[in-house]
């Protein structure tokens, strides 16, 4: 099997026609709750703080929190994978299907794919945190251009190997969503097997969705609220294509069964 970009992204398409209304409802729903959380922590006060013990809470909560907003998003994925198979999904609770079933095995499938990605922006984040979160611009501090001009740099510098890296696990959440049973570490082979000779074909995807996230941060984020349910269900088709679960690579297997059988 082998992925053609522009027709994963037509299928993302068909499937979510009729069905972008509730898509669009739980990805503001998953909004709306991450941002919560998200402010939650900021409220704590503990950053910035010039107190390392504090700064160390501060990461900890912040990478909790960030956990608990990548269970939410697998609920929405789940969502997003049942019109992939034509089986949308009606029941209530959608979003937190993740914290009912195996929490702790996508919970570490996903602190693994931030680990691979994150480690890459350690640099940047070491400058990132420097930078004060409240600037009074009548005492503007001297050092501010080079502590942005340094996160960027460093940010851009990693972002390309941080995707080659993370990206032969893209498939992760999807193989646990097909197989329950799974553990992380099946889950995380089984996407490295699908995704082998398939990786440059999944980046060229990838960055054929870099304009719609332009666009979707000239809206101020509101674009992202289409964009991300067309991006998730099309690495759901991805998912299909690439472990043979599509209509056409059944019909295949029967026309392979058949001329073996003859």
């Amino acid at each position: 099997m082998k992925i053609i970009p522009k027709e994963m992204k037509r299928r993302a398409r068909a499937a979510l026609t009729g069905n972008y209304f509730p898509a669009v409802s739980l990805t503001l729903s998953l909004t709306l709750l991450t941002t919560a959380l998200a402010l939650l922590i900021q409220a704590t006060g503990l950053y910035p703080s010039t107190r390392v013990q504090n700064l160390v809470l501060y990461l900890v909560l912040y990478i909790i929190i960030l956990l608990l907003g990548a269970l939410l998003e697998a609920g929405l994925i789940r969502f997003l994978y049942s019109l992939c198979r034509k089986q949308p999904l009606r029941e209530r609770g959608l979003l937190f299907y993740a914290f009912r079933n195996q929490p702790d095995t996508f919970i570490l499938t996903y602190a693994f794919r931030y680990l691979v990605t994150l480690i890459w922006f350690a640099p940047s984040l070491y400058f990132y945190m420097r930078i004060p979160l409240f600037i009074d611009l009548t005492d503007i501090p001297d050092n501010l251009p080079y502590l942005i001009g340094m996160t960027v740099l460093l940010a851009l510098i990693a972002l390309i190997p941080a995707v080659l890296f993370a990206l032969p696990y893209c498939l992760a959440v999807y193989v646990l969503l097909d197989r329950p049973d799974s553990s992380a570490r099946e889950a995380l082979r089984t996407s490295r097997g699908l995704t082998r000779g398939q990786r440059g074909r999944v980046f060229r995807l990838w960055l054929g969705f870099l304009p719609l996230c332009l666009l979707g941060i000239g809206s101020l984020g509101i674009g992202f609220l289409w964009i991300q349910p067309y991006f998730h269900t099309t690495m759901g088709e991805v998912y299909l294509e690439l472990s043979g679960q599509t209509a056409e690579a059944e019909e295949e297997k029967v026309e392979n069964a058949r001329e073996t059988f003859e």
